[in-house]
């Protein structure tokens, strides 16, 4: 996280440069779905979890005069949590992202090869994610015609997650098994199309792997609809729908000893309504 900071305040300093910014203000509901209720200790309910909350992002954007591409984010969610999927859990989470992408080779007009860097980071969510780390640089492939773009991207980095403690100790865990890091690959696939100037569906698609072994770590999905006219709030104030849903693999903190996961549930997915306006600073 502190290096997604120190990035985005380079980027917040650079007043000289065409840098643009929003500020998003929306609701949210994090949903965990599959809980069990295998180990009667950890009091969790079964089935599906609704989260309730509010949340607020600062988006940086600039493009460089040799078609270098950077972004970055930081966002707060405050939740309303009624479930206790993770009974310490405080009301407030983060996510947050740099992203930097240029051309490499351009094979024609609507073809090209990219480079592509991305940190990401999540802190303290309802689903029990204390931390979760991912740095990587990767290249990839796009087709872009304007009104509709497909990419696939291969990314090498680093991969680290921790689970907060509570729950499982309560199913005979240990504070030492609850994180894992290593090297790891993203194989990401995207779509963009654009309806109009003013409507545009975005999706994406990635799995997370480690190195050794190619055992999996994680699958993310994303769907996000942008709508904006500048007639309605401010000029350049937009509307959003963003679902993003995260898949766990669990298998390798599985202790034979204890016999049940290390969580009741091994997945996550956000459901967020919100509004960009652009600031200046």
């Amino acid at each position: 996280m502190k290096k997604i900071i120190i990035v985005l305040c380079v980027l917040l300093s650079s007043a000289s440069y065409a840098v643009e910014y929003d500020l998003s203000v929306g609701v949210h509901d994090f949903i965990v779905q599959d809980i069990k209720n295998d180990v009667p200790q950890d009091g969790l309910p079964k089935g599906t979890s609704h989260t309730l909350g509010l949340n607020t992002a600062i988006y940086v954007k600039h493009v460089t005069q040799n078609g270098i591409s950077l972004a970055a984010k930081i966002e707060a969610f405050i939740d309303r949590d009624k479930d206790h999927l993770d009974p310490d859990h405080y009301s407030v989470w983060f996510d947050a992202f740099v992203k930097a992408n240029g051309p490499m080779y351009t094979i024609n007009e609507k073809n090209r090869l990219n480079w592509h860097l991305l940190m990401d980071n999540r802190q303290n969510t309802v689903s029990s994610v204390e931390r979760e780390v991912r740095q990587h640089v990767g290249v990839g492939y796009l087709f872009d015609n304007n009104h509709l773009s497909f990419g696939a991207n291969l990314y090498f980095g680093f991969y680290y997650i921790e689970f907060d403690d509570d729950v499982p100790v309560s199913r005979g865990y240990e504070r030492q098994d609850l994180d894992d890091g290593e090297s790891s690959s993203i194989v990401e696939f995207t779509g963009k199309y654009a309806i109009n100037k003013d409507f545009v569906l975005t999706i994406g698609a990635k799995q997370y792997s480690a190195n050794t072994g190619f055992e999996k770590l994680e699958q993310d999905y994303e769907f996000h609809a942008e709508y904006g006219d500048g007639s309605f709030l401010s000029e350049g104030a937009k509307l959003n729908l963003k679902v993003k849903y995260v898949k766990y693999d669990l298998s390798r903190f599985y202790r034979p000893d204890i016999g049940v996961s290390v969580l009741p549930f091994d997945n996550d997915m956000i459901v967020q309504a919100y509004i960009t306006v652009p600031i200046q600073f």
